[in-house]
């Protein structure tokens, strides 16, 4: 009878115990650019290196002329930004496609020809990017 409580006891706490589950996978880093814009800070460029550095557009920029960036969409939708002739932003529409883990290939609808951005990093929403050819 002991053997037979101790059992339905042992039993009873294992089923009563909650399994943790497994941790949700980190965001990539492509994950985590699409669906934003973001916005060139030379405010944190270090000179002479060949990484640009973005921040969402929600940051607090200082007053300045209109600054170069890019966004993102669904459907492969790539819109480059940067200033316009006549004082503020251009726009230019064009697709993407991802040729890697952190690299994207840009296609834009003009007559420019297409280049690579590699993803160098993104923490506390300050984006680091190389452009390729």
């Amino acid at each position: 009878m002991r053997v037979l409580l101790s059992l339905l006891l042992t039993l009873g706490l294992l089923g009563g115990c909650k399994k943790e589950s497994a941790p949700a996978a980190p965001a990539t880093l492509q994950s985590r650019i699409i669906g934003r814009t973001w916005l060139e800070s030379h405010e944190d460029a270090q000179p002479g290196s060949d990484i640009r550095v973005y921040r969402p557009e929600t940051s607090a920029f200082p007053a300045s002329w209109p600054r170069d960036g890019f966004r993102f969409d669904a459907g492969n939708v790539f819109t480059g930004y940067g200033p316009s002739p006549v004082d503020g932003t251009a726009t230019f529409p064009g697709r993407w496609q991802t040729t890697g883990p952190d690299r994207f290939r840009i296609t834009p609808n003009a007559p420019a020809g297409s280049y690579s951005l590699q993803l160098v990093s993104l923490e506390n929403e300050v984006l680091r990017v190389r452009r390729l050819p």
